[in-house]
């Protein structure tokens, strides 16, 4: 009798440790899917911002000889020229439209064609901080696609890609993606 209730003892001890194996196993494979998941969303966020930034518009499409690029050229004539959108000056005029208007509708394109044909939730930012002393206003309308992305939902950022602006400020740009 004893003999038998030790080996049941036994038995019941290594299905313990085996099913405590397997909770083990289970949380690091859910680890590590995050851990992927997250710095490959970042990475996309990072490298699409980039790519939006250094787009060169076609000459074609501004006045005059010009081949500005939206993170440069096209996005200091909106800050400088902000108040007087969507049809007052603006230095770079494409398609006809005042360069916020412009910026406002290729961005939301560029995203589109990318983030948005791989079903992806993200959300575009451009904020211009006029002072320290100043509230930030919105440069340009959100651009975003199946929503925002909230902080209370799980995101990541591109970071902030800073612009410098005589006599406007400075513009912070910031994409973020989102589940």
């Amino acid at each position: 009798m004893n003999k038998a209730q030790m080996e049941m003892v036994g038995l019941v001890v290594i299905v313990i440790m085996l099913t405590l194996g397997m909770l083990f196993l289970a949380i690091f494979a859910f680890k590590e899917g995050t851990e992927k998941k997250v710095f490959t969303r970042e990475g996309l966020a990072y490298s699409s911002m980039s790519a939006v930034m250094k787009t060169t518009i076609d000459s074609s499409v501004c006045e005059g000889s010009f081949r500005p690029k939206i993170g440069q050229e096209l996005l200091e004539d909106c800050a400088q020229n902000h108040q007087e959108s969507p049809s007052g000056f603006s230095l770079y005029k494409c398609n006809e439209k005042h360069s916020c208007v412009f910026l406002q509708e290729i961005i939301g394109e560029l995203l589109q064609e990318t983030l948005g044909t791989w079903n992806k939730r993200y959300q575009f930012r451009s904020t211009l901080i006029r002072s320290s002393t100043s509230e930030p206003e919105e440069l340009l309308n959100i651009v975003s696609v199946k929503g925002n992305c909230p902080k209370t939902r799980e995101r990541d950022s591109s970071g902030i890609f800073p612009i410098q602006v005589r006599n406007a400020g400075l513009i912070e740009n910031v994409l973020y993606l989102c589940d």
